[in-house]
């Protein structure tokens, strides 16, 4: 069985995003992959992370000919080197 049992293929990729957290001001974070359903952001603290917060996501979309793409997003998972996120789609709601 294999180890990885994600859903999404993971790529390698470090690109700088505009991430935007509830009631505060946008900033720029780099990630440390990305895969069609999330993005794992290199943080040196997550504790400005709540899990299960959501957050507003612009960047330019490497995976789809670096298209302006802005996706809402769950935090899904703190370690001590960054946050994970889980794109959601609002329609949904």
């Amino acid at each position: 069985m294999s180890e990885n049992n994600r859903r999404h293929e993971r790529h390698d990729i470090q690109i700088e995003i505009m991430l935007t957290l509830m009631d505060t001001e946008p900033r720029t974070i780099r990630t440390h992959d990305i895969s069609e359903g999330g993005m794992f952001l290199a943080t040196d603290s997550h504790s400005d992370f709540p899990l299960g917060e959501m957050v507003h996501i612009q960047y330019n979309n490497p995976l789809n000919d670096d298209t302006e793409t802005e996706v809402d997003a769950i935090i899904v998972r703190l370690s001590d080197n960054g946050v994970g996120v889980a794109f959601i789609e609002m329609d949904a709601f």
